[in-house]
């Protein structure tokens, strides 16, 4: 890609807009950024690139800033409606996200998952079964390491591993993974999408490009996916927890079973999954079908699920206090997501919930509450929609704390709680109302649990 003294657009100077700039600057291209937060707010982000030399932009989309543009690489939090992306668009400038730029450059086979829940540690998961083969392996994308990064430094004979958000796929245009997968589709980022058929279509572009010889790993058993089945060109390879399959990957008498070609191939037993809950044999499964599809040996599978950790902010157990059980889970960012922390759990739960509004409902996640929460902490923007909710749904408001911060939630939860308690942060929200993203809560959360007193 000939990027030479040519001048290119960067829409928003978050994580991966800053590795755009580094890679821009490796190619020797004129570089000019935009972003709608002040000078003053990016100060810090702006001095990394002192000796460079871009062109910022932080107010109106001037047509002086558009002209000559070659080109325009959006960040995944820029909305495709946004001034920046329109105006680009009116005056005949090539608009894409990073995914697209990073695909364009990458010499590395690209395994990429998308899903409303569970992206991270499936991708991670199925990370770690390439490098246990002995393949070198970026893991990249949305899991917090931009695949522009990943892309510059991966070879022909190494293999990148990508968690794709919706927003990132709304960008794309040649984007094209050896595999692809989407584990599952619940409401989200509804804000954004509008509407749940649109956010589907959405996740559906990540198989979009593949070829009728490449595979896309489906899930069965999900009734938002059902229209995915028949719009894709490609391979699909179901997985499902309630049928055995002809052709896919299933649970048969507790064990995880591939069938392809007429021959079955046992993986592992769930039991001996290291990592707990239902949701994540649903990951597990889909990990294992990727690696098994890009043609890695079932012992190599076995061995790294027997093992497999998981991810930090994941339903990650942070200590145990006068018998009572932590859980930070800041990266359940949606109701179903949440929903599945709370089934996870193994006795009363005290539930920290609330934070960004994405315009999702809350009933169904207020409705897992019977019998498991047995006190509910709120706070952030959605704390009265998810309080109405849970009223609504039966449950007593003497047993709702309203709070101003993650602090004061986790002290409130150490006041209140008894031994065999599990004190859970899953917010079932974003967390942009108050922090710069789940990382960063969770961070909170678990320092502010370290500091308490045992």
């Amino acid at each position: 890609m000939d990027l030479k003294g040519k001048k290119v657009i960067v829409a928003g100077f978050g994580l991966s807009g800053k590795s755009l700039c580094k890679v821009l600057t490796m190619f020797g291209a004129i570089i000019f950024v935009y972003d709608s937060k002040s000078k003053e707010e990016l100060k810090d982000d702006i001095s990394e690139f002192k000796d460079s030399d871009i062109t910022f932009c932080f107010k109106d989309v001037t047509n002086e800033f558009l002209e000559g543009a070659q080109m325009a690489i959006v960040s995944p939090g820029i909305p495709i409606d946004s001034e920046i992306v329109t105006k680009a668009k009116g005056k005949g400038i090539e608009v894409i996200g990073e995914v697209e730029f990073a695909y364009r450059l990458s010499k590395a086979p690209i395994y990429a998952v998308t899903g409303t829940n569970g992206k991270t540690t499936t991708t991670s998961l199925l990370g770690e079964i390439f490098k246990n083969s002995g393949v070198r392996t970026y893991v990249a994308g949305n899991i917090g390491y931009p695949l522009i990064e990943a892309a510059v430094k991966a070879g022909n004979d190494d293999v990148i591993v990508a968690e794709i958000s919706s927003f990132q796929l709304e960008t794309i245009k040649e984007f094209r993974p050896v595999i692809s997968a989407i584990i599952n589709i619940t409401p989200d980022h509804l804000n954004r999408h509008k509407t749940l058929e649109n956010y589907i279509n959405i996740k559906g572009r990540i198989f979009e490009n593949q070829s009728f010889n490449e595979y896309t790993v489906l899930n069965y058993d999900d009734k938002n996916m059902s229209s995915l089945f028949k719009k894709a060109k490609c391979k699909v390879f179901p997985f499902s927890r309630a049928k055995v399959l002809d052709q896919g990957t299933y649970i048969e008498n507790g064990k995880i079973v591939i069938s392809l070609n007429g021959e079955k191939n046992t993986i592992i037993d769930i039991d001996d999954i290291y990592i707990p809950g239902n949701h994540n044999v649903e990951n597990a499964m889909v990990a294992s079908t990727m690696a098994f599809l890009a043609g890695i040996d079932v012992n190599i599978i076995n061995t790294t699920l027997k093992t497999f950790k998981g991810v930090e902010h994941r339903i990650e157990f942070v200590r145990s206090i006068n018998g009572v059980k932590y859980y930070n889970d800041s990266k359940g960012t949606n109701p179903d997501a949440a929903i599945k922390a709370i089934e996870a759990m193994k006795g009363p739960i005290i539930l920290i919930a609330g934070g960004y509004d994405k315009g999702v409902s809350f009933d169904e996640f207020t409705s897992s509450f019977n019998g498991r929460v047995r006190k509910l902490i709120l706070l952030g923007e959605t704390k009265d929609l998810i309080y109405e909710s849970a009223v609504k749904n039966g449950f007593s408001r003497e047993d709702i704390t309203v709070v101003n911060s993650l602090d004061d939630a986790v002290y409130a939860a150490y006041k209140m709680s008894m031994p065999g308690d599990n004190v859970l942060l899953s917010p079932a929200c974003a967390s942009w109302d108050m922090f710069k993203n789940f990382e960063e809560r969770g961070k909170l959360f678990k320092d502010t649990v370290n500091s308490l007193r045992g």
